[in-house]
């Protein structure tokens, strides 16, 4: 019954890998974006995230640039995936005066109601398929100009009955450029193992983010702008893939975003909305899926105090 479970639970783990192309790691949840705002902006967010979601894209951003003081915020979101895969969020970011940060992050991805089948007729029963991480992140800032962050993760997955469980850590820097309001982020992300899970231990999407982004003010408009890119490489699948993205806030209220996301069949278009009120932001992000596989949907509150 092990053995058909099995098979039957990686085909439902598959759409959890449906914005990346076929390779050699696992644990693909970790190289998804996870906050609605980021992925409605092609998840070009080394140089743009900021607050709790810097914890997953570049843990230098968890400081806010040119020196400002950081604010604690706590960031909750959750994707609806095709074939009931579910992924939640839970994040915070909490300074330590106005050159520290530290910050704390769940992520967790579950396909549920997967059937045990063993022969043609009714299921032997049903189970869920789950992977997850836990991490620690904190941010230093050297000087006016450039940060620097580190983040430490537990990982876990399990499969029916076997488990496996490992740790991996994610670096990054930030750097405010010469040039007015023009940041560049890079960030190495999921350095580490896994113990053996059956009889192979799974390889992590150790991968590379590094760009720029742009942030203005129109004041006779009332819009606040910003656009970033990033290069991303996965190295275990030899992958390459190009993020843009930008929004556009208005009367510092409601928030237009898009982005595009390059070199892969399954990624594209992704679109989103945001109302910010006072310490509130709710947004939404819609992603094209490839392969005739349907949509994404995410949605996360912020609250920043």
């Amino acid at each position: 019954m092990k053995f058909h479970a099995y098979r039957i639970a990686l085909l439902f783990f598959l759409p959890v890998s449906v914005f990346a192309q076929p390779g050699e790691s696992g644990m693909t949840f970790l190289t998804l974006g996870v906050s609605a705002r980021g992925l409605a902006m092609g998840d070009a967010m080394s140089a743009l995230a900021s607050g709790a979601a810097a914890t997953h894209y570049n843990p230098a951003s968890l400081l806010t640039p040119d020196g400002q003081p950081s604010l604690t915020q706590i960031l909750f979101s959750h994707k609806e995936w095709i074939q009931d895969t579910r992924s939640e969020f839970l994040g915070a970011s909490v300074p330590l005066g106005n050159d520290q940060t530290i910050g704390f992050s769940l992520n967790t991805t579950t396909v549920s109601g997967i059937e045990v089948r063993v022969r043609p007729g009714p299921s032997e029963g049903t189970f869920t398929a789950r992977e997850f991480s836990a991490g620690i992140s904190y941010a230093q800032r050297i000087d006016s100009t450039i940060s620097v962050g580190i983040s430490g993760k537990f990982l876990y997955e399990k499969i029916l009955i076997d488990e496996a469980s490992g740790f991996a850590a994610d670096a990054g820097v930030r750097w405010q450029t010469p040039f007015e309001n023009i940041l560049v982020g890079a960030s190495v992300a999921n350095i580490g193992s896994m113990n053996s899970f059956r009889t192979e231990s799974t390889r992590l999407p150790t991968m590379l983010r590094v760009g720029p982004a742009y942030t203005f003010r129109v004041e006779e408009s009332r819009l606040l702008c910003a656009v970033g890119a990033d290069l991303v490489r996965v190295f275990p699948d030899g992958q390459t893939l190009v993020n843009a993205g930008g929004e556009v806030i208005i009367n510092d209220f409601v928030a237009v975003r898009g982005g595009y996301q390059f070199g892969s069949d399954s990624r594209g278009l992704t679109l989103g909305i945001g109302i910010l009120y006072k310490s509130l932001a709710l947004d939404y992000a819609y992603a094209r899926v490839g392969s005739d596989l349907g949509s994404g949907h995410t949605i996360s509150l912020a609250v920043t105090l």
